[in-house]
Protein backbone atom coordinates (compact mmCIF):
# COMPACT_ATOMS: atom_id res chain seq x y z
CA UNK A 1 0.00 0.00 0.00
CA UNK A 2 3.19 2.38 0.43
CA UNK A 3 4.41 1.74 -2.09
CA UNK A 4 1.43 2.51 -4.32
CA UNK A 5 0.99 5.45 -2.63
CA UNK A 6 4.36 6.62 -3.73
CA UNK A 7 3.76 5.55 -6.93
CA UNK A 8 0.72 7.84 -6.89
CA UNK A 9 2.50 11.13 -4.75
CA UNK A 10 5.29 10.45 -7.51
CA UNK A 11 2.95 10.50 -10.19
CA UNK A 12 1.04 13.48 -8.89
CA UNK A 13 4.89 15.74 -8.62
CA UNK A 14 5.67 15.02 -11.95
CA UNK A 15 2.32 14.76 -14.37
CA UNK A 16 0.65 17.91 -14.12
CA UNK A 17 -1.85 17.08 -15.85
CA UNK A 18 -2.76 13.53 -13.62
CA UNK A 19 -2.98 16.43 -10.94
CA UNK A 20 -5.22 18.26 -12.69
CA UNK A 21 -7.41 15.78 -12.97
CA UNK A 22 -6.97 13.72 -9.89
CA UNK A 23 -6.86 16.61 -7.31
CA UNK A 24 -8.92 19.68 -9.15
CA UNK A 25 -11.35 17.70 -10.85
CA UNK A 26 -10.53 19.55 -13.98
CA UNK A 27 -10.73 17.87 -17.16
CA UNK A 28 -8.62 19.82 -19.98
CA UNK A 29 -8.49 19.42 -23.52
CA UNK A 30 -5.78 18.18 -25.55
CA UNK A 31 -3.84 21.24 -26.46
CA UNK A 32 -4.34 22.59 -22.78
CA UNK A 33 -2.14 19.26 -21.32
CA UNK A 34 0.88 20.02 -23.86
CA UNK A 35 0.94 23.55 -22.05
CA UNK A 36 0.43 21.39 -18.59
CA UNK A 37 3.30 19.10 -19.19
CA UNK A 38 5.63 22.47 -21.05
CA UNK A 39 8.90 22.64 -18.09
CA UNK A 40 10.25 25.07 -19.91
CA UNK A 41 11.14 28.40 -17.68
CA UNK A 42 9.95 30.60 -20.28
CA UNK A 43 6.29 30.46 -21.72
CA UNK A 44 4.04 32.21 -23.93
CA UNK A 45 0.61 31.94 -24.88
CA UNK A 46 -1.24 33.72 -27.79
CA UNK A 47 -4.49 32.54 -27.20
CA UNK A 48 -7.66 33.22 -28.80
CA UNK A 49 -10.87 34.42 -26.34
CA UNK A 50 -12.74 31.62 -24.62
CA UNK A 51 -10.02 29.16 -24.99
CA UNK A 52 -9.56 28.57 -21.46
CA UNK A 53 -6.15 30.52 -21.16
CA UNK A 54 -6.43 31.76 -17.69
CA UNK A 55 -8.43 28.45 -16.26
CA UNK A 56 -5.31 26.36 -16.98
CA UNK A 57 -2.65 28.87 -15.99
CA UNK A 58 -4.41 28.91 -12.72
CA UNK A 59 -4.37 24.98 -12.44
CA UNK A 60 -0.42 24.91 -14.06
CA UNK A 61 0.29 27.49 -11.09
CA UNK A 62 -1.58 25.75 -8.50
CA UNK A 63 0.42 22.53 -9.49
CA UNK A 64 3.98 24.84 -9.45
CA UNK A 65 3.36 25.87 -5.60
CA UNK A 66 2.07 22.53 -4.25
CA UNK A 67 5.21 20.79 -5.88
CA UNK A 68 7.66 23.23 -5.08
CA UNK A 69 8.38 23.88 -1.02
CA UNK A 70 8.64 27.99 -0.17
CA UNK A 71 8.44 29.48 -3.43
CA UNK A 72 6.46 32.71 -4.56
CA UNK A 73 4.31 32.92 -7.24
CA UNK A 74 3.53 36.40 -8.40
CA UNK A 75 -0.06 37.00 -10.58
CA UNK A 76 0.77 40.18 -12.53
CA UNK A 77 -2.03 42.01 -15.16
CA UNK A 78 -2.34 45.80 -16.04
CA UNK A 79 -4.66 45.81 -13.30
CA UNK A 80 -5.26 44.49 -9.88
CA UNK A 81 -9.35 43.54 -10.94
CA UNK A 82 -7.62 41.56 -14.15
CA UNK A 83 -4.75 39.78 -11.94
CA UNK A 84 -7.41 38.81 -9.34
CA UNK A 85 -9.82 37.07 -12.22
CA UNK A 86 -7.10 34.52 -12.80
CA UNK A 87 -6.39 34.60 -8.40
CA UNK A 88 -10.39 33.63 -8.06
CA UNK A 89 -9.86 30.71 -10.96
CA UNK A 90 -7.26 29.29 -8.18
CA UNK A 91 -9.19 30.17 -5.35
CA UNK A 92 -11.95 28.06 -7.46
CA UNK A 93 -10.10 25.22 -7.32
CA UNK A 94 -8.99 25.54 -3.86
CA UNK A 95 -12.63 25.38 -3.23
CA UNK A 96 -13.09 22.12 -4.35
CA UNK A 97 -10.38 20.39 -3.24
CA UNK A 98 -10.46 18.72 -0.03
CA UNK A 99 -6.76 18.00 -0.32
CA UNK A 100 -5.96 21.43 -1.15
CA UNK A 101 -8.48 23.37 1.17
CA UNK A 102 -6.11 21.67 4.12
CA UNK A 103 -3.16 22.64 2.86
CA UNK A 104 -3.91 26.50 2.82
CA UNK A 105 -2.11 28.25 6.30
CA UNK A 106 -3.21 31.91 5.11
CA UNK A 107 -5.52 32.82 2.84
CA UNK A 108 -6.51 36.65 1.84
CA UNK A 109 -8.33 38.70 -1.72
CA UNK A 110 -5.29 39.05 -2.66
CA UNK A 111 -2.70 36.05 -1.40
CA UNK A 112 -2.53 32.58 -0.40
CA UNK A 113 0.12 30.53 1.81
CA UNK A 114 0.24 26.70 2.00
CA UNK A 115 1.52 24.19 4.32
CA UNK A 116 4.40 23.97 2.06
CA UNK A 117 5.52 27.45 2.62
CA UNK A 118 4.76 28.24 -0.96
CA UNK A 119 2.73 31.53 -1.59
CA UNK A 120 0.53 32.66 -4.41
CA UNK A 121 -0.15 36.36 -4.78
CA UNK A 122 -1.83 38.47 -6.81
CA UNK A 123 -0.81 42.43 -7.92
CA UNK A 124 -1.03 44.83 -10.38
CA UNK A 125 1.54 46.38 -12.15
CA UNK A 126 0.31 49.74 -12.44
CA UNK A 127 1.96 52.45 -15.67
CA UNK A 128 5.30 52.13 -13.63
CA UNK A 129 5.82 48.81 -11.73
CA UNK A 130 5.66 50.20 -8.38
CA UNK A 131 3.56 47.56 -6.84
CA UNK A 132 5.63 45.20 -7.96
CA UNK A 133 9.42 46.59 -6.43
CA UNK A 134 10.91 44.64 -3.27
CA UNK A 135 9.34 40.85 -4.41
CA UNK A 136 11.78 38.22 -5.36
CA UNK A 137 10.02 35.43 -7.35
CA UNK A 138 9.86 32.08 -8.35
CA UNK A 139 7.75 32.36 -10.96
CA UNK A 140 5.79 35.19 -12.50
CA UNK A 141 2.47 35.13 -14.41
CA UNK A 142 1.57 37.69 -16.88
CA UNK A 143 -1.87 37.69 -17.76
CA UNK A 144 -3.10 39.68 -20.51
CA UNK A 145 0.79 40.63 -21.07
CA UNK A 146 -0.05 42.52 -24.35
CA UNK A 147 -2.06 45.15 -22.59
CA UNK A 148 1.12 45.87 -19.79
CA UNK A 149 3.46 48.25 -20.16
CA UNK A 150 6.39 47.25 -22.17
CA UNK A 151 8.83 48.98 -19.56
CA UNK A 152 7.23 47.41 -16.57
CA UNK A 153 7.85 43.70 -17.82
CA UNK A 154 11.26 44.66 -19.87
CA UNK A 155 12.61 46.87 -16.50
CA UNK A 156 10.81 45.52 -13.44
CA UNK A 157 9.27 41.79 -14.03
CA UNK A 158 12.10 39.96 -15.74
CA UNK A 159 15.13 41.84 -13.23
CA UNK A 160 12.63 39.95 -10.08
CA UNK A 161 14.15 36.27 -11.36
CA UNK A 162 17.62 37.22 -11.35
CA UNK A 163 18.68 35.71 -8.20
CA UNK A 164 16.24 33.38 -8.40
CA UNK A 165 16.55 31.10 -12.01
CA UNK A 166 12.61 31.92 -11.70
CA UNK A 167 10.48 30.82 -14.65
CA UNK A 168 8.20 33.46 -16.41
CA UNK A 169 4.85 32.54 -18.48
CA UNK A 170 3.13 35.52 -20.24
CA UNK A 171 -0.06 34.79 -21.56
CA UNK A 172 -2.30 37.01 -23.55
CA UNK A 173 -4.79 38.05 -26.94
CA UNK A 174 -2.13 40.30 -29.04
CA UNK A 175 -2.86 43.05 -29.89
CA UNK A 176 0.30 44.68 -31.87
CA UNK A 177 3.95 43.25 -33.12
CA UNK A 178 5.80 45.76 -31.70
CA UNK A 179 5.32 44.76 -27.97
CA UNK A 180 7.46 42.36 -26.25
CA UNK A 181 4.58 39.66 -25.83
CA UNK A 182 5.06 39.10 -29.50
CA UNK A 183 8.79 39.52 -29.68
CA UNK A 184 8.41 36.65 -26.91
CA UNK A 185 5.88 34.65 -29.37
CA UNK A 186 8.32 34.89 -32.02
CA UNK A 187 11.42 34.38 -30.68
CA UNK A 188 13.60 31.23 -30.19
CA UNK A 189 14.06 31.69 -26.86
CA UNK A 190 10.40 31.11 -25.97
CA UNK A 191 8.12 28.23 -25.63
CA UNK A 192 5.69 28.84 -27.76
CA UNK A 193 1.54 28.25 -27.88
CA UNK A 194 -0.45 29.38 -30.60
CA UNK A 195 -4.43 28.66 -29.96
CA UNK A 196 -6.94 29.52 -32.04
CA UNK A 197 -10.58 29.79 -31.04
CA UNK A 198 -11.52 26.56 -32.83
CA UNK A 199 -9.31 24.37 -31.04
CA UNK A 200 -11.65 24.61 -27.82
CA UNK A 201 -14.44 21.43 -28.86
CA UNK A 202 -17.25 23.51 -27.01
CA UNK A 203 -17.23 26.72 -29.63
CA UNK A 204 -19.00 25.93 -32.56
CA UNK A 205 -18.10 26.62 -36.24
CA UNK A 206 -21.94 28.72 -36.51
CA UNK A 207 -20.60 30.92 -33.42
CA UNK A 208 -17.55 31.93 -35.00
CA UNK A 209 -19.09 32.55 -38.49
CA UNK A 210 -21.30 34.90 -36.81
CA UNK A 211 -18.62 36.78 -34.82
CA UNK A 212 -16.87 37.10 -38.08
CA UNK A 213 -19.98 38.72 -39.26
CA UNK A 214 -20.79 41.06 -36.50
CA UNK A 215 -17.11 42.23 -35.33
CA UNK A 216 -15.15 42.53 -38.80
CA UNK A 217 -12.54 40.30 -40.19
CA UNK A 218 -9.54 42.27 -38.81
CA UNK A 219 -11.52 42.04 -34.67
CA UNK A 220 -12.29 38.54 -35.39
CA UNK A 221 -8.63 38.03 -36.49
CA UNK A 222 -6.98 39.10 -33.36
CA UNK A 223 -9.67 38.44 -30.57
CA UNK A 224 -10.44 34.81 -32.07
CA UNK A 225 -7.53 33.72 -34.40
CA UNK A 226 -5.06 35.21 -31.79
CA UNK A 227 -3.30 37.08 -34.73
CA UNK A 228 -2.25 41.00 -35.04
CA UNK A 229 -2.99 42.75 -37.70
CA UNK A 230 -1.12 45.64 -39.50
CA UNK A 231 -2.51 48.72 -39.08
CA UNK A 232 -0.58 51.81 -41.40
CA UNK A 233 -4.04 53.43 -41.49
CA UNK A 234 -4.65 53.50 -38.24
CA UNK A 235 -5.39 57.31 -37.03
CA UNK A 236 -4.43 56.55 -32.98
CA UNK A 237 -2.12 52.99 -33.96
CA UNK A 238 -1.84 50.53 -30.80
CA UNK A 239 1.70 51.89 -29.42
CA UNK A 240 0.36 55.34 -28.94
CA UNK A 241 -3.50 53.91 -27.22
CA UNK A 242 -0.70 51.65 -25.15
CA UNK A 243 1.18 54.95 -23.88
CA UNK A 244 -1.61 56.48 -22.24
CA UNK A 245 -2.95 53.70 -20.11
CA UNK A 246 -3.12 53.82 -16.77
CA UNK A 247 -4.73 51.65 -13.73
CA UNK A 248 -6.85 53.96 -12.31
CA UNK A 249 -10.91 53.68 -11.37
CA UNK A 250 -13.46 55.42 -13.04
CA UNK A 251 -15.10 57.64 -10.57
CA UNK A 252 -17.59 60.50 -11.15
CA UNK A 253 -17.52 63.54 -9.84
CA UNK A 254 -18.46 67.06 -10.57
CA UNK A 255 -17.11 69.50 -12.72
CA UNK A 256 -16.19 67.24 -15.69
CA UNK A 257 -16.26 67.86 -19.59
CA UNK A 258 -19.00 65.83 -21.48
CA UNK A 259 -18.60 64.40 -25.29
CA UNK A 260 -22.22 63.10 -26.48
CA UNK A 261 -22.30 61.36 -30.16
CA UNK A 262 -26.10 60.13 -30.40
CA UNK A 263 -24.90 57.84 -32.94
CA UNK A 264 -27.64 56.46 -35.15
CA UNK A 265 -29.43 53.55 -37.37
CA UNK A 266 -26.23 51.43 -37.65
CA UNK A 267 -24.21 52.67 -34.95
CA UNK A 268 -23.98 53.70 -30.97
CA UNK A 269 -24.99 56.48 -29.07
CA UNK A 270 -21.98 57.24 -26.29
CA UNK A 271 -21.35 59.46 -23.52
CA UNK A 272 -18.11 60.32 -22.60
CA UNK A 273 -16.90 62.30 -19.31
CA UNK A 274 -13.33 63.61 -18.99
CA UNK A 275 -11.18 65.59 -16.05
CA UNK A 276 -8.36 66.86 -15.37
CA UNK A 277 -6.77 65.20 -12.24
CA UNK A 278 -3.33 64.68 -10.63
CA UNK A 279 -1.84 60.94 -11.03
CA UNK A 280 1.15 59.55 -10.76
CA UNK A 281 2.71 60.60 -13.70
CA UNK A 282 1.23 64.36 -13.32
CA UNK A 283 -1.49 66.34 -14.59
CA UNK A 284 -3.52 64.23 -16.99
CA UNK A 285 -6.99 64.19 -18.47
CA UNK A 286 -9.14 61.05 -17.30
CA UNK A 287 -12.35 59.18 -18.36
CA UNK A 288 -14.72 59.85 -15.37
CA UNK A 289 -17.69 57.91 -16.81
CA UNK A 290 -18.71 56.11 -20.12
CA UNK A 291 -21.90 54.93 -21.49
CA UNK A 292 -22.99 53.42 -24.37
CA UNK A 293 -26.01 51.99 -25.72
CA UNK A 294 -27.64 51.05 -28.97
CA UNK A 295 -31.37 51.18 -29.73
CA UNK A 296 -32.22 53.62 -27.27
CA UNK A 297 -34.18 56.68 -28.25
CA UNK A 298 -32.17 59.93 -28.56
CA UNK A 299 -35.07 61.58 -26.02
CA UNK A 300 -34.30 58.35 -23.67
CA UNK A 301 -30.18 58.86 -23.99
CA UNK A 302 -30.73 62.03 -23.52
CA UNK A 303 -32.42 61.54 -20.39
CA UNK A 304 -30.07 59.58 -18.77
CA UNK A 305 -27.26 61.85 -19.56
CA UNK A 306 -29.72 64.61 -17.93
CA UNK A 307 -29.56 62.02 -14.75
CA UNK A 308 -25.83 61.96 -14.69
CA UNK A 309 -25.60 65.94 -14.58
CA UNK A 310 -27.81 66.30 -12.02
CA UNK A 311 -25.72 64.11 -9.60
CA UNK A 312 -22.55 65.09 -11.16
CA UNK A 313 -23.27 68.61 -12.61
CA UNK A 314 -20.76 69.00 -16.15
CA UNK A 315 -18.98 72.47 -17.13
CA UNK A 316 -19.52 71.58 -20.54
CA UNK A 317 -21.63 69.12 -22.60
CA UNK A 318 -20.21 69.35 -26.15
CA UNK A 319 -23.15 67.02 -28.80
CA UNK A 320 -22.29 66.03 -32.58
CA UNK A 321 -25.38 67.64 -34.08
CA UNK A 322 -24.40 66.78 -37.70
CA UNK A 323 -27.06 65.07 -39.60
CA UNK A 324 -29.16 65.77 -36.67
CA UNK A 325 -29.84 69.34 -36.87
CA UNK A 326 -30.74 71.79 -34.18
CA UNK A 327 -33.32 69.59 -32.47
CA UNK A 328 -31.22 66.90 -29.98
CA UNK A 329 -29.11 70.35 -28.93
CA UNK A 330 -31.67 72.22 -28.09
CA UNK A 331 -33.66 69.37 -25.82
CA UNK A 332 -30.09 68.38 -24.51
CA UNK A 333 -29.89 72.52 -24.00
CA UNK A 334 -33.38 72.25 -22.09
CA UNK A 335 -32.65 69.66 -19.84
CA UNK A 336 -29.20 70.83 -18.94
CA UNK A 337 -28.80 74.73 -19.47
CA UNK A 338 -27.59 76.58 -22.12
CA UNK A 339 -24.68 77.64 -20.70
CA UNK A 340 -23.66 73.91 -20.96
CA UNK A 341 -24.49 72.68 -23.91
CA UNK A 342 -23.16 73.22 -27.05
CA UNK A 343 -23.39 71.84 -30.42
CA UNK A 344 -20.50 70.22 -33.03
CA UNK A 345 -21.29 70.36 -36.37
CA UNK A 346 -18.54 67.80 -37.59
CA UNK A 347 -17.65 68.75 -41.30
CA UNK A 348 -14.79 66.88 -42.73
CA UNK A 349 -12.82 69.73 -41.29
CA UNK A 350 -13.98 70.05 -37.69
CA UNK A 351 -13.57 66.60 -37.89
CA UNK A 352 -10.09 66.64 -38.82
CA UNK A 353 -9.48 69.20 -36.22
CA UNK A 354 -11.02 67.48 -33.23
CA UNK A 355 -10.10 64.01 -33.99
CA UNK A 356 -6.17 66.00 -34.56
CA UNK A 357 -6.02 67.83 -31.04
CA UNK A 358 -7.21 64.53 -29.87
CA UNK A 359 -4.23 62.62 -31.24
CA UNK A 360 -1.78 65.53 -29.76
CA UNK A 361 -2.85 65.22 -26.22
CA UNK A 362 -1.66 61.53 -26.32
CA UNK A 363 1.58 62.45 -28.09
CA UNK A 364 2.03 65.16 -25.23
CA UNK A 365 1.25 62.42 -22.50
CA UNK A 366 -1.92 64.44 -21.44
CA UNK A 367 -4.81 61.51 -21.58
CA UNK A 368 -5.15 58.76 -19.19
CA UNK A 369 -7.36 55.89 -20.12
CA UNK A 370 -8.16 53.07 -18.33
CA UNK A 371 -6.32 49.85 -18.89
CA UNK A 372 -8.90 47.83 -19.10
CA UNK A 373 -11.31 49.54 -20.93
CA UNK A 374 -11.49 47.42 -24.17
CA UNK A 375 -14.21 49.31 -25.79
CA UNK A 376 -12.87 52.80 -26.01
CA UNK A 377 -8.63 50.89 -26.91
CA UNK A 378 -10.67 49.30 -29.77
CA UNK A 379 -12.96 52.28 -30.80
CA UNK A 380 -9.62 54.10 -30.99
CA UNK A 381 -8.04 52.01 -32.70
CA UNK A 382 -11.18 51.59 -35.39
CA UNK A 383 -10.23 54.88 -36.28
CA UNK A 384 -9.01 54.61 -40.11
CA UNK A 385 -7.92 57.39 -42.57
CA UNK A 386 -6.04 58.23 -45.64
CA UNK A 387 -4.77 62.04 -46.50
CA UNK A 388 -6.42 63.96 -49.06
CA UNK A 389 -5.15 65.19 -52.06
CA UNK A 390 -5.22 68.76 -50.13
CA UNK A 391 -2.92 67.22 -47.23
CA UNK A 392 -5.43 66.91 -44.65
CA UNK A 393 -6.89 63.61 -43.74
CA UNK A 394 -10.43 62.03 -44.63
CA UNK A 395 -12.03 59.43 -41.84
CA UNK A 396 -13.96 56.24 -41.88
CA UNK A 397 -13.63 52.93 -39.53
CA UNK A 398 -12.99 49.27 -39.84
CA UNK A 399 -15.99 47.37 -40.99
CA UNK A 400 -17.42 45.75 -38.12
CA UNK A 401 -16.25 48.02 -35.39
CA UNK A 402 -17.66 50.70 -34.05
CA UNK A 403 -16.25 54.90 -33.15
CA UNK A 404 -18.82 56.74 -31.21
CA UNK A 405 -17.04 56.35 -27.94
CA UNK A 406 -13.81 57.63 -29.48
CA UNK A 407 -15.86 60.48 -31.20
CA UNK A 408 -17.61 61.03 -28.01
CA UNK A 409 -14.08 61.20 -25.89
CA UNK A 410 -12.55 63.47 -29.05
CA UNK A 411 -15.43 66.10 -28.46
CA UNK A 412 -15.13 66.30 -24.72
CA UNK A 413 -11.02 66.76 -25.47
CA UNK A 414 -11.82 69.37 -27.81
CA UNK A 415 -11.98 71.77 -24.64
CA UNK A 416 -8.63 71.10 -23.92
CA UNK A 417 -5.30 72.97 -25.34
CA UNK A 418 -2.64 70.86 -26.38
CA UNK A 419 0.52 72.22 -24.77
CA UNK A 420 1.33 74.57 -27.69
CA UNK A 421 -0.96 77.10 -29.79
CA UNK A 422 -4.07 77.32 -29.41
CA UNK A 423 -7.23 75.24 -28.68
CA UNK A 424 -8.78 73.52 -31.93
CA UNK A 425 -12.12 75.42 -32.51
CA UNK A 426 -15.04 73.95 -34.53
CA UNK A 427 -17.86 74.61 -36.06
CA UNK A 428 -20.61 75.24 -33.59
CA UNK A 429 -24.40 76.49 -33.33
Amino acid sequence: MDEKLDVILRRLRDDPVFFAKAILKFQPFKYQEQLLRDQSRRIVVCAGRQTGKSTIIAAKALHFAITNPRVTVLIVSATLRQSMLMFDKILGFIESSRILKKAVKIQTRTKVRFSNGSTIIALPCGRYGHTLRGHTAHLIILDEAAFMPEEVITNVVLPMLATTQGACWMLSTPWDTEHIFWKAFTSDDWSKHHWTADMNPMITREFLEEQRRLIGEERFTIEYLAMPVEEQDSFFPVKLIRSAMDDYEMAPEPGGVGGYDPGGKDSQAAFIVVKERELEGGKKIVILYQLVERGRSYTEMNALIADYHRQHPLAKLYVDMTGLGNPIVEHMQELLGKNIVEGVVLTAKAKEEVLTNLKILFEQSRIAIPVDDNALLNALNAITYERTRGGGYSFDKRRGSYDDLAYALALACSHFRPSRGSAIRVVKS
